[in-house]
């Protein structure tokens, strides 16, 4: 099991709108404006709860179904971290069941599972 996962919270509140980190080994969640932070994700899967997902795909309300596991984060200023890397040279992975009830790239229809070595939140999106 992976010590951390990390999800964009769409709940409505105070962090609507914000990558949500949770560190499954201190039970603690942390939240980060996308805007203004890029989160480097080391040791990464992606998670999904399929049946949830094809619910929601079905015309149910959306809940949580869908995460990164990792075993490492680096939450870096925005600006420094598109001074590091380059996101046009990675994949963008992406994931709204309303369109695709599974993670998926321009390339690949189903990524539930994949594993990585590393990725980054840029914004709003994910990119390995």
């Amino acid at each position: 099991m992976k010590r951390y996962r990390v999800r964009f919270h769409l709940a409505k509140g105070e962090n609507y709108m914000k990558w949500q980190v949770f560190d499954k080994k201190r039970g603690t969640k942390k939240y980060y404006e996308p805007d203004s932070y890029s989160i480097q994700m080391l040791d990464c899967k992606l998670g999904n709860q399929p049946a949830t997902a094809k619910r929601i795909f079905n015309g149910e309300n959306k809940t949580v179904c869908a995460w990164v596991e990792c075993e490492n984060i680096a939450v870096w200023d925005a600006d420094y971290s598109m001074k590091s890397y380059s996101i046009d040279e990675m994949t963008h992975y992406k994931y709204n069941p309303r369109k695709n009830p599974h993670w998926f790239t321009d390339t690949h229809n189903n990524r539930d599972g994949l594993q990585l070595n590393a990725m980054f939140t840029h914004k709003r999106g994910i990119y390995a």
